[in-house]
């Protein structure tokens, strides 16, 4: 009888590889009947131990924000998404945009373009950085949610805001094309210069879209994490702990699951090695370290073998050398496109696997771990495992 090894992937303890495993044990009996899963949960023993609580940093009390962290989180939301600010002045502007002369547009397009000649605005920038701010601007008048916001950012003299998102658009510019980074006094004297070169600001212009922008950029930026880094790091620590740790000292993992083969295998029957995300890592990683002619198949899904490889960073097959003679097991990798963690794995072994894509149909991160909810995986197992029997 074929024996299916269920290897789970980093971050995986108990309670979750308990309903993994039951899930994954019922859709394989529905594709696969007569065939064993059995439990491979290395985790516990072998993962990452949580950090003790006095080695963690302390918390930050719930009412201690102040004016540096509002901007902060304002322009962590700035940095993702240029727009942030302006989209938000044009839902708040009490004046009627369409009424707005277009002479005042244009003034303010005309003022837009001129920005990397200005004067004081050249001397943040300096001659290199005449180029990006021009493309920059351009870009955003390029974008048709900021031509459309400039009626009512004109209106309202908003430059403040403008100010900001030129300076984000100038810095993702800089970051595209690996020019040194912008400090964050060159960004705000730059925001400020911006502001200043297209008229200044009006009392009281965009004050609402700006009250408005740092509430709710502060519920997602960097004052509620440093707030809650104590539960966040707990949570987080075996995730990303356990991948630090097989990448450190991943030998007793490959060992324990050679281990496993070997009593799985102890009926004579063949032995699948079902691997998620790390756990296909460490599944193929051991095929290549030592012959377990028992594993007749390798399934990796959602898995970043190729990744690791093309980077030679994996720890027992190094970039550009062929698999061993004793990896005699058929491959199997499945992948969701969208599972920005999951890898096709033929354009690194042609001819060596087969990919099989699969929609999961859901976004990513969540795509990484729905491969079990995803009755398209069962089917591209069974077929592999009948595949292999053969």
């Amino acid at each position: 009888m074929t024996t299916i090894l269920y290897v789970h992937g980093t971050g995986v303890r108990a309670d979750r590889y308990a309903a993994d495993l039951e899930r994954l044990t019922k859709g394989l009996a529905d594709e696969l009947p007569g065939v064993a899963v059995e439990p491979c949960p290395w985790g516990d023993v072998l993962g990452v131990r949580r950090p003790a609580s006095d080695g963690m940093p302390p918390e930050t009390a719930a009412g201690a924000s102040d004016e540096a962290d509002r901007r902060r989180a304002v322009w962590a939301r700035l940095y993702d998404d240029p727009l942030y600010e302006t989209r938000l002045a044009v839902l708040d502007a009490d004046a009627d945009a369409s009424a707005v002369p277009p002479r005042v547009v244009k003034r303010l397009e005309s003022g837009l373009r001129g920005l990397p000649e200005h004067g004081t605005v050249r001397e943040r920038v300096g001659d290199e950085g005449a180029a990006a701010l021009r493309r920059a601007v351009e870009e955003l008048l390029a974008d048709e949610e900021f031509d459309a916001a400039l009626p009512a950012l004109a209106v309202t003299k908003a430059n403040d805001l403008i100010g900001r998102a030129v300076t984000a658009q100038y810095i993702a510019v800089r970051e595209g094309a690996a020019s040194p980074l912008v400090t964050p006094a060159e960004r705000d004297d730059l925001a400020q210069a911006v502001a200043d070169a297209l008229g200044g600001t009006a009392l009281g212009a965009g004050r609402k879209a700006l009250r408005t922008g740092w509430r709710t950029a502060q519920r997602i930026a960097h004052p509620a994490v440093r707030r809650y880094r104590h539960q966040i790091l707990e949570r987080s620590t075996p995730a990303a702990g356990d991948i630090l740790l097989y990448q450190a000292r991943g030998k007793p993992v490959r060992t324990y699951l050679a281990e496993r083969v070997a009593e799985a295998a102890a009926d004579g029957g063949p032995v699948v090695l079902l691997g998620h995300s790390l756990g296909g890592i460490a599944s193929f990683e051991t095929l290549v370290a030592a012959a377990l002619p028992q594993v007749r198949l390798l399934v990796s899904v959602g898995s970043q073998i190729p990744y690791l490889y093309g980077m030679d960073a994996l720890a027992s097959h190094r970039y550009g050398a062929p698999l061993p003679g004793h990896f005699t097991a058929d491959w199997l990798n499945v992948h969701d496109p969208v599972d920005l963690l999951g890898f096709p794995a033929e354009p690194q072994f042609p001819g060596r696997v087969r990919d099989v894509a699969v929609d999961t149909r859901e976004p990513f991160p969540r795509a990484h771990g729905a491969y079990w909810a995803t009755r398209e995986v069962y089917q591209a197992i069974a077929a592999a495992v009948e595949r292999s029997a053969r």
